[in-house]
């Protein structure tokens, strides 16, 4: 019987490591001629606008609608009804001044019953000593019809027989006089009355994104230089004296701070 067993030589043992060389290199090569992985994707720029938001108080409250909770610097409890105006012009100020200045012209519209804030785009970077800005429009957009006819802007149309234009600013609401609520009427307009206001504080920007906070303090319309007494004075509209006095006082007005 052991003349018929098989025979076994030393060529059939190397098949067996022989094939798996044969089949890695197979493989090998199919993965070399595949397609190559995805790149990773690029980092994302980082952000660089500034960001401009407005705030409004009164001298440190917050402003609350239709409620009689402020007193001005004549001794008025007065409630804020509407408060509408334009800031253009804005102007980045360093410590030399007009070499370096960089204006934003606007106009940005801005309404106090709602969150406004706008897109300034990157800003140069530098170090700045405080912004300047017109609280209205200069006389270029000051001209009926100059400014597209959204609701907004015609709303604040100055009418042509008094000199045309827009509306700088509609402060209304009422105020306590001999007990009685009365109301008031602070608009300001025409090219002699827009105010130029300064808000200074040292501030840098570095090319990164940030805010720049402008805050609004409605008492300043009424106290400095000029005390504005509203019993004598309710509709300044149709008055240059009482509109000189909120063009002087609203150059007060404003303070601004940086936030990264």
């Amino acid at each position: 019987m052991d003349s018929f067993a098989p025979q076994y030589t030393g060529m059939h043992t190397l098949r067996l490591p022989l094939l798996l060389i044969g089949i890695t290199l197979l493989l090998a090569a199919c993965k070399k001629d595949g397609p190559a992985p995805p790149a990773p994707a690029p980092t994302p720029p980082a952000p660089t606008n500034t960001t401009l938001r407005i705030h409004h108080h009164i001298d440190g409250a917050s402003l609350a609608y239709n409620e009689m909770l402020y007193t001005n610097e004549a001794g008025h409890t007065y409630s804020v009804t509407r408060l509408e105006y334009y800031i253009s012009d804005i102007r980045l100020i360093t410590a030399d001044c007009c070499d370096e200045e960089f204006v934003i012209p606007g106009p940005f519209y801005i309404n106090g019953t709602e969150s406004d804030q706008f897109d300034l785009g990157t800003l140069p970077t530098g170090t700045y000593t405080g912004v300047e800005l017109r609280m209205g429009l200069n006389p270029t957009m000051n001209q009926t019809g100059a400014l597209s006819n959204t609701m907004e802007n015609v709303n604040m149309a100055w009418p042509v027989p008094m000199g045309g234009g827009y509306h700088f600013m509609k402060f209304e609401g009422h105020f306590m006089h001999n007990s009685t609520p009365t109301g008031y009427a602070m608009h300001l307009g025409r090219n002699e009355n827009l105010p130029t206001c300064l808000a200074t504080t040292d501030f840098s920007l570095d090319g990164s994104a940030n805010t720049l906070n402008l805050h609004f303090n409605l008492n300043e319309v009424f106290r400095d230089p000029h005390i504005y007494d509203l019993s004598s004075g309710t509709q300044s509209m149709g008055s240059m004296m009482l509109m000189g006095l909120l063009r002087d006082n609203c150059a007060n007005a404003f303070t601004m701070d940086l936030q990264p």
